[in-house]
């Protein structure tokens, strides 16, 4: 089956069952590799047939990485990686052999790269921080090994020079030269993330392209690699950045862990880097590998070939026009073969072709002109236009779309409504804005947008045409009497127009009425009516006039305002993410910690907030784990220096700054030594000293005036409008606002956490929280101590809180009860839960001999 192109591209394989992940086209450009754990594939490209060669490999490795040697010498050698070994194999008489197994690395292999012009060396990297340089001659060791300290991710021989080749450790470059010893003779630090490609450009010898974790493209002069010349900046991290062989062109491809649903290859041109060229749209899945193949003798276009993760292998045709998009002048005359009828002999043709016609003629074959209310009058591309006829109910609209000679690369069409049309001026300029809107998203992506365009005329011009029978309807309604009655009402207040609100988790809404809505003069007030009696002195002029807030917005007939759209006078409501502006960190509340002693949960904290770049938090956490180590050493910690006085300050410092998250954390950890040093007693001392768990919670005895849930449950929000330090410290108890302060912050944090669905964090929060003991409900028994006579309500470990002995012995062993313990409501008898269990099995009168039957009288109070 010869290969069918479809607009730019064909399927060159499809094989699911391959399941491959690395690809290597060879010197030729006729044979592509495909290699993965089970099998190695080989394709001839030439072959219009799609017949693939299997050979099933042994191993329970994946393959990392293949490459075809570049060399016409030894163009059947091709290598592929597979852990820790190098697999040299040879492609000749159709059968693939391995001819070499080289092994030296101790790591897994991470890249490999032939030299340009020795059909014999091999470089290859590894995460074990070498650079082994094979030669093939004598496989037993590498010729030379090059020690990087660091793991490399990639490694580059030099497209010109043929004795420097460079590798990439993270976010850096080392520039290596064979001849010069096992040391780098440059250093670059080149980006802040991880270096996923690296190339050398085929033109300029001392020119490299670095692609980045860090959304970024960029170009070193290693004459001067102190700084990079110029930075291409994408959506994307790069994985892998190549330049074309023609022109000043660039290919970039995203990184493909990260399956974000940008399947394409983007083309750049390096001297306008401001957006692609072109987009390469065809896969359904990341691509995993791309390569360019050996420009076919009398072609004048070029191809790529890249192999994706959906296991299709795809080949893209480079046309002129995108070659000069990329700053190359391909020679536009063509030679076409034909042969005489009359002499038989062999004639050659020079065609001369048009490289800007061809895709617009190509986009007019493929256009669906059975579109739904709309017909294609005429399609001329050579003049570079078409024209449309629409008819949908009451508007009847003749456009004509006109192509500037770059479109669709980044420059939209031009639309025209011709004077013959049947359509509104305001419809007519909405329908115009639409489609230059929606034409400038398509090209902005380098994609075509005419029957797109079209398709959203119809829908426009249907919307319109429905928002026209609307505003009928409703100004017909509006001349009746009474129509808004009921609403006449002076003492409702006006709604409020426009206003803004800031949500705990880093959400800003707005809402606003739409800018060109009138009011009754034309003009627009500068404050809006408290109440609806304030509209009285407006509408008193006539006397068929009500004062409604409807009549107030929409005064269409009046007026004569016209509406464009459905939604011109309805509010809209804006949701912005603003987490970016905002100290509170959803990552940091994930990763933070508040189980363990203090030092432990500052330094894991501190780990934590130098992973995402907070050096201020690392530093105010090292700071806290300081407070602690001394608050342990120091009996006097809260007359130290770094004691009660400097947390109480980190505290306030971050609250002062809108941190809720960090005042909250550090309320945690230094919750209970709030007491100041001036007022501390030896209770607080004591408490202290507690080994409680939950060393946050205060004494249940505390004064009830000290308690902040009450003053805190009106001002429970989850609105950052709500911190605002010195309106909350007017409501919170005058005893102690300090504690009272951190408690809020503890509430604010713990909405904040319930918000972000981190309902573990939220609940290790609460445990911090103080609160007062519930109120008792129901029936309460206390005893009368048997040595003092007064009641023990409040006794610990079954000893009398005010004569500390023993409150009660058992009836039948008469020993102190310093356990469990039940007692008869009615006679007031008891003792060891365990021996009243055993005399009650087998009687049911009280041991003490005073008669009671205490299980059936007991039973008859409840009932009652």
């Amino acid at each position: 089956m010869a290969a069918t192109w479809n607009n730019e591209y064909y399927i060159a394989l499809e094989g699911r069952d391959l399941q491959a992940n690395a690809m290597a086209v060879d010197n030729s450009g006729t044979y592509v590799l495909l290699a993965g754990r089970r099998y190695i594939a080989i394709r001839n490209l030439d072959e219009d047939l799609e017949v693939v060669q299997k050979f099933p490999r042994q191993s329970k490795y994946d393959v990392g990485a293949a490459e075809w040697n570049p060399t016409n010498h030894n163009r059947e050698l091709c290598v592929i990686s597979s852990n820790q070994r190098l697999e040299v194999l040879t492609w000749r008489s159709q059968e693939l052999i391995q001819t070499h197994s080289l092994r030296a690395h101790t790591r897994v292999i991470t890249d490999l790269n032939w030299h340009r012009s020795d059909p014999s060396l091999l470089a290859s990297c590894s995460v074990d921080t070498f650079i082994h340089i094979w030669d093939l001659r004598d496989a037993r060791r590498p010729s030379l090994s090059l020690s990087a300290i660091a793991e490399a991710s990639q490694v580059r021989w030099n497209k010109i020079s043929s004795h420097l080749l460079a590798t990439a450790h993270d976010g850096d470059i080392k520039i290596w030269d064979q001849r010069k010893g096992t040391a780098p003779v440059q250093y670059v630090a080149a980006h802040l993330s991880k270096i996923h490609g690296l190339d050398w450009n085929p033109n300029v010898e001392t020119q490299l392209a670095t692609s980045s974790q860090d959304n970024t493209v960029k170009f070193f002069d290693m004459n001067n690699p102190r700084r990079a010349e110029y930075v291409l900046t994408t959506n994307a991290p790069v994985w892998r950045a190549r330049f074309t062989p023609f022109g000043n062109g660039l290919v970039t491809v995203v990184v493909p862990q990260l399956r974000r649903g940008e399947n394409s290859l983007l083309l750049w041109n390096t001297a306008n880097r401001s957006t692609p060229m072109h987009t390469f749209v065809g896969h359904r899945d990341v691509v995993l590998e791309f390569e360019w193949r050996k420009q076919r003798a009398g072609s004048l276009d070029f191809q790529l070939i890249t192999w994706s993760k959906d296991q299709t292998l795809l080949v893209w045709k480079i046309e002129p026009f995108l070659q000069k998009l990329c700053g190359h002048e391909p020679d536009e005359t063509r030679e076409e073969i034909a042969i005489s009828n009359e002499s038989s002999e062999v004639v050659k043709i020079k065609k001369k072709t048009s490289p800007k016609i061809q895709p617009l003629q190509q986009e007019f074959s493929l256009l669906n002109v059975h579109i739904p209310n709309l017909e294609v009058t005429a399609m001329d591309p050579v003049n570079r236009t078409c024209t449309v006829f629409a008819n949908v109910y009451n508007f009847s609209v003749y456009l004509q779309v006109s192509f500037p000679n770059a479109y669709p690369h980044g420059v939209p069409p031009t639309f025209q409504i011709l004077h013959n049309s049947s359509v509104t001026e305001a419809a007519g300029a909405q329908l115009l804005q639409t489609l230059n809107h929606l034409a400038q998203q398509r090209v902005s992506k380098n994609r075509t947008c005419l029957e797109s365009c079209l398709r959203q005329m119809v829908t426009t011009l249907e919307q319109l045409s429905a928002d026209s029978e609307n505003d009928r309807i409703f100004d017909n309604s509006y001349t009746e009497p009474n129509v808004f009655g009921g609403y006449n009402d002076a003492y409702i207040p006006f709604p409020r127009t426009s206003g803004a609100k800031f949500c705990s988790v880093g959400i800003l809404v707005c809402f606003g009425r739409a800018p060109h809505t009138r009011r009754f003069s034309g003009k627009v007030e500068a404050t809006t009516p408290r109440a609806l009696s304030a509209l009285e002195t407006v509408f008193s002029k006539r006397s068929s006039d009500h004062v409604t807030v409807s009549a107030y917005y929409y005064q269409k007939q009046r007026l004569r305002v016209k509406q464009h759209s459905r939604n011109a006078s309805k509010a809209i409501v804006h949701v912005y993410d603003v987490s970016g502006l905002l100290l509170t960190n959803r990552q940091l509340a994930e990763e933070y910690i508040l189980d363990g002693d203090i030092a432990t949960i500052c330094k894991h904290n501190a780990a934590s907030a130098a992973v995402v770049g907070r050096w201020d938090l690392v530093q105010a956490w090292t700071l806290a784990e300081l407070i602690a180590c001394t608050r342990n050493k120091d009996e006097e910690w809260y007359n130290h220096p770094f004691g009660n006085q400097l947390s109480e300050a980190l505290i306030s410092h971050y609250a002062q700054h809108s941190d809720i998250q960090m005042a909250a954390m550090l309320s945690c950890i230094f919750g209970k030594n709030e007491v100041n040093s001036s007022h501390q007693s030896k209770k607080s001392l004591k408490y202290t000293n507690d080994t409680s768990p939950y060393h946050a919670i205060p004494p249940m005895d505390l004064p009830s005036d000290e308690w902040v849930f009450p003053t805190l449950k009106h001002m429970r929000s989850t609105s950052l409008d709500n911190l605002r330090l010195n309106e909350i410290k007017n409501l919170l108890p005058k005893k102690n606002p300090s504690s009272s302060l951190h408690e809020y912050f503890k509430l604010s944090y713990a909405e904040t956490l319930h918000r972000w669905g981190f309902l573990y964090n939220r609940a290790e929060v609460l445990k911090y929280m103080c609160g007062p003991p519930d109120k008792h409900e129901g029936v309460e028994f206390f005893t009368h101590c048997k040595n003092c006579l007064k009641p023990d309500l409040y006794g610990k470990h079954c000893t009398c809180s005010n004569c500390k002995k023993f409150s009660l012995n058992c009836i039948i062993c008469h020993l102190s009860v310093r356990g469990s313990a039940n007692c008869c409501i009615v006679c007031g008898h008891g003792g060891h839960t365990k021996h009243l269990k055993q005399w009650f099995e087998k009687r049911d009168v009280c041991p003490s001999g005073c008669g009671c039957r205490c299980l059936t009288e007991t039973a008859t109070i409840f009932a009652t």
